[in-house]
Protein backbone atom coordinates (compact mmCIF):
# COMPACT_ATOMS: atom_id res chain seq x y z
CA UNK A 1 0.00 0.00 0.00
CA UNK A 2 1.18 3.43 -0.71
CA UNK A 3 0.26 6.65 -0.07
CA UNK A 4 -2.23 7.39 -2.59
CA UNK A 5 -4.32 4.15 -2.00
CA UNK A 6 -4.07 5.10 1.78
CA UNK A 7 -6.06 8.55 0.66
CA UNK A 8 -8.40 6.74 -1.23
CA UNK A 9 -9.47 4.46 1.57
CA UNK A 10 -10.17 7.69 4.06
CA UNK A 11 -12.07 9.56 1.38
CA UNK A 12 -13.91 6.15 0.33
CA UNK A 13 -14.34 5.64 4.36
CA UNK A 14 -15.14 9.32 5.51
CA UNK A 15 -17.11 9.80 2.62
CA UNK A 16 -19.70 6.45 3.80
CA UNK A 17 -19.84 7.31 7.20
CA UNK A 18 -20.89 10.78 6.80
CA UNK A 19 -23.50 9.93 3.77
CA UNK A 20 -25.32 7.19 5.38
CA UNK A 21 -25.13 7.32 9.54
CA UNK A 22 -26.09 10.03 11.99
CA UNK A 23 -24.59 13.17 11.47
CA UNK A 24 -22.26 13.97 14.45
CA UNK A 25 -19.59 16.59 15.98
CA UNK A 26 -16.72 13.55 15.35
CA UNK A 27 -17.29 13.81 11.84
CA UNK A 28 -15.84 17.23 11.88
CA UNK A 29 -12.28 15.57 12.81
CA UNK A 30 -11.13 14.19 9.99
CA UNK A 31 -11.62 17.90 8.21
CA UNK A 32 -9.85 19.48 10.79
CA UNK A 33 -6.73 17.39 10.22
CA UNK A 34 -6.98 17.90 6.49
CA UNK A 35 -7.79 21.67 6.75
CA UNK A 36 -4.72 21.69 9.05
CA UNK A 37 -2.22 20.25 6.63
CA UNK A 38 -3.41 22.28 4.12
CA UNK A 39 -3.65 25.63 5.94
CA UNK A 40 -1.58 27.82 3.84
CA UNK A 41 -4.29 26.88 1.33
CA UNK A 42 -7.63 27.37 3.28
CA UNK A 43 -8.75 30.41 1.28
CA UNK A 44 -8.43 28.38 -1.75
CA UNK A 45 -10.02 25.72 -0.59
CA UNK A 46 -13.07 27.41 0.86
CA UNK A 47 -13.32 29.46 -2.34
CA UNK A 48 -13.59 26.02 -4.10
CA UNK A 49 -16.01 24.74 -2.26
CA UNK A 50 -18.09 27.74 -2.17
CA UNK A 51 -18.07 27.75 -6.21
CA UNK A 52 -19.20 23.99 -5.39
CA UNK A 53 -21.98 24.98 -3.60
CA UNK A 54 -23.87 26.49 -6.60
CA UNK A 55 -24.60 23.82 -7.70
CA UNK A 56 -25.62 21.88 -4.44
CA UNK A 57 -27.70 24.98 -3.30
CA UNK A 58 -29.46 24.52 -6.65
CA UNK A 59 -30.54 20.61 -5.53
CA UNK A 60 -31.15 21.58 -2.08
CA UNK A 61 -33.80 24.45 -3.35
CA UNK A 62 -35.80 21.95 -4.96
CA UNK A 63 -35.68 19.26 -2.10
CA UNK A 64 -36.31 22.39 0.77
CA UNK A 65 -40.05 22.34 -0.61
CA UNK A 66 -41.00 18.92 -0.33
CA UNK A 67 -38.88 18.79 3.41
CA UNK A 68 -37.34 20.93 5.24
CA UNK A 69 -35.13 18.80 7.03
CA UNK A 70 -33.69 16.64 4.62
CA UNK A 71 -32.98 19.37 2.27
CA UNK A 72 -30.93 21.20 5.60
CA UNK A 73 -29.42 17.47 5.95
CA UNK A 74 -28.67 17.04 2.22
CA UNK A 75 -26.73 20.44 1.99
CA UNK A 76 -24.53 19.34 5.95
CA UNK A 77 -23.74 16.13 4.25
CA UNK A 78 -22.50 16.88 1.33
CA UNK A 79 -20.34 20.07 2.21
CA UNK A 80 -18.84 17.61 4.67
CA UNK A 81 -18.07 15.24 2.28
CA UNK A 82 -16.90 18.00 -0.43
CA UNK A 83 -14.57 19.70 1.79
CA UNK A 84 -12.99 16.83 3.13
CA UNK A 85 -11.88 15.46 -0.46
CA UNK A 86 -11.56 18.91 -1.64
CA UNK A 87 -8.79 19.65 1.16
CA UNK A 88 -7.15 15.75 0.88
CA UNK A 89 -6.72 15.82 -3.02
CA UNK A 90 -6.33 19.47 -3.24
CA UNK A 91 -2.62 19.29 -4.46
CA UNK A 92 -3.64 15.85 -6.61
CA UNK A 93 -2.97 16.31 -10.23
CA UNK A 94 -4.97 13.32 -10.84
CA UNK A 95 -2.16 10.68 -11.71
CA UNK A 96 -1.80 10.38 -7.78
CA UNK A 97 -5.36 8.80 -7.95
CA UNK A 98 -4.61 6.35 -10.65
CA UNK A 99 -1.54 4.94 -8.88
CA UNK A 100 -3.88 4.71 -5.76
CA UNK A 101 -6.38 2.74 -8.00
CA UNK A 102 -3.35 0.38 -9.28
CA UNK A 103 -1.93 0.15 -5.88
CA UNK A 104 -5.46 -1.33 -4.47
CA UNK A 105 -5.53 -3.77 -7.45
CA UNK A 106 -8.54 -2.30 -9.83
CA UNK A 107 -8.37 -4.08 -13.11
CA UNK A 108 -5.50 -3.08 -15.18
CA UNK A 109 -8.24 -1.83 -18.16
CA UNK A 110 -9.91 0.14 -15.56
CA UNK A 111 -6.67 2.34 -14.55
CA UNK A 112 -5.56 2.49 -18.22
CA UNK A 113 -8.72 4.06 -19.26
CA UNK A 114 -8.53 6.15 -15.99
CA UNK A 115 -5.14 7.65 -16.81
CA UNK A 116 -5.65 8.22 -20.56
CA UNK A 117 -8.94 10.30 -19.25
CA UNK A 118 -7.43 12.52 -17.40
CA UNK A 119 -4.44 12.71 -19.81
CA UNK A 120 -6.86 14.06 -22.52
CA UNK A 121 -9.03 16.54 -20.02
CA UNK A 122 -5.58 17.79 -19.28
CA UNK A 123 -4.59 18.27 -23.19
CA UNK A 124 -8.18 20.08 -23.42
CA UNK A 125 -7.82 21.93 -20.43
CA UNK A 126 -4.79 23.34 -21.83
CA UNK A 127 -5.87 23.96 -25.36
CA UNK A 128 -9.35 25.85 -24.11
CA UNK A 129 -6.84 28.41 -21.60
CA UNK A 130 -4.76 28.57 -25.18
CA UNK A 131 -8.12 30.09 -27.14
CA UNK A 132 -9.31 31.85 -23.93
CA UNK A 133 -6.21 33.63 -24.06
CA UNK A 134 -6.32 34.56 -27.69
CA UNK A 135 -9.57 35.77 -27.45
CA UNK A 136 -8.78 37.80 -24.60
CA UNK A 137 -5.54 39.28 -26.55
CA UNK A 138 -8.28 40.33 -29.58
CA UNK A 139 -10.44 42.31 -27.48
CA UNK A 140 -12.84 39.47 -27.44
CA UNK A 141 -15.43 40.20 -24.56
CA UNK A 142 -18.75 37.98 -23.83
CA UNK A 143 -22.35 39.57 -23.83
CA UNK A 144 -25.60 38.41 -24.28
CA UNK A 145 -25.53 38.83 -28.48
CA UNK A 146 -25.28 36.64 -31.06
CA UNK A 147 -21.55 36.83 -32.10
CA UNK A 148 -20.85 35.66 -28.58
CA UNK A 149 -23.14 32.35 -29.02
CA UNK A 150 -21.50 31.95 -32.38
CA UNK A 151 -17.92 32.18 -30.51
CA UNK A 152 -18.65 30.11 -27.68
CA UNK A 153 -20.17 27.24 -30.38
CA UNK A 154 -17.11 27.27 -32.38
CA UNK A 155 -14.90 27.31 -29.54
CA UNK A 156 -17.17 24.22 -28.03
CA UNK A 157 -17.16 22.63 -31.60
CA UNK A 158 -13.11 23.26 -31.81
CA UNK A 159 -12.61 21.84 -28.61
CA UNK A 160 -14.59 18.45 -29.40
CA UNK A 161 -12.88 17.98 -33.02
CA UNK A 162 -9.25 18.26 -30.96
CA UNK A 163 -10.72 15.80 -28.63
CA UNK A 164 -11.51 13.16 -31.19
CA UNK A 165 -7.86 14.24 -33.19
CA UNK A 166 -6.30 13.51 -29.43
CA UNK A 167 -7.53 10.37 -28.31
CA UNK A 168 -7.14 8.52 -32.04
CA UNK A 169 -3.38 10.03 -31.95
CA UNK A 170 -3.25 8.14 -28.34
CA UNK A 171 -4.75 5.11 -29.41
CA UNK A 172 -2.41 4.92 -32.72
CA UNK A 173 0.80 5.86 -30.46
CA UNK A 174 0.05 2.91 -27.67
CA UNK A 175 -0.79 0.78 -30.34
CA UNK A 176 2.43 0.86 -31.95
CA UNK A 177 4.61 0.75 -28.83
CA UNK A 178 2.95 -2.78 -28.64
CA UNK A 179 0.68 -1.23 -25.87
CA UNK A 180 -0.93 -4.41 -23.54
CA UNK A 181 -3.55 -2.41 -21.72
CA UNK A 182 -1.43 -2.13 -18.50
CA UNK A 183 0.55 1.05 -17.19
CA UNK A 184 3.69 0.85 -15.00
CA UNK A 185 4.15 3.74 -12.44
CA UNK A 186 7.35 4.45 -10.60
CA UNK A 187 7.24 4.11 -6.56
CA UNK A 188 5.16 6.72 -5.00
CA UNK A 189 6.09 8.64 -1.80
CA UNK A 190 5.96 6.74 1.47
CA UNK A 191 2.80 7.23 4.01
CA UNK A 192 3.16 10.40 5.86
CA UNK A 193 2.52 10.09 9.74
CA UNK A 194 -0.45 12.60 8.99
CA UNK A 195 -2.44 9.95 6.56
CA UNK A 196 -2.10 7.24 9.13
CA UNK A 197 -3.24 9.26 11.88
CA UNK A 198 -6.10 10.26 9.78
CA UNK A 199 -6.69 6.45 8.99
CA UNK A 200 -6.89 5.63 12.36
CA UNK A 201 -9.22 8.53 13.17
CA UNK A 202 -11.55 7.48 10.47
CA UNK A 203 -11.51 4.19 12.04
CA UNK A 204 -11.87 5.08 15.79
CA UNK A 205 -15.35 7.00 14.18
CA UNK A 206 -16.31 3.91 12.54
CA UNK A 207 -16.15 2.04 16.04
CA UNK A 208 -18.09 4.63 17.75
CA UNK A 209 -21.12 5.19 15.79
CA UNK A 210 -21.40 1.20 15.45
CA UNK A 211 -20.63 1.41 19.60
CA UNK A 212 -24.05 3.55 19.41
CA UNK A 213 -25.88 2.32 16.57
CA UNK A 214 -25.41 -1.24 18.64
CA UNK A 215 -25.23 -0.52 22.28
Amino acid sequence: MNKESLNLINSFLFSIVVSFFPLTFVFLLPIFVVLFIEKDKLNKIFRKLIYLNFFIFILVLFVFFQNKDEAIEIFFRTNLILLFNIALFYKSKGYDIVRGLDSLGFPEKFVSVFYFTISLIEHLMFSFKEIKNSLKSRGFRSSTSLFTYQTYGNIFALIFIKAIKKSEDMRCSMTTRGFENKIYFLKSDKIATFEIVLFSLIVIIYLKVFYELFS
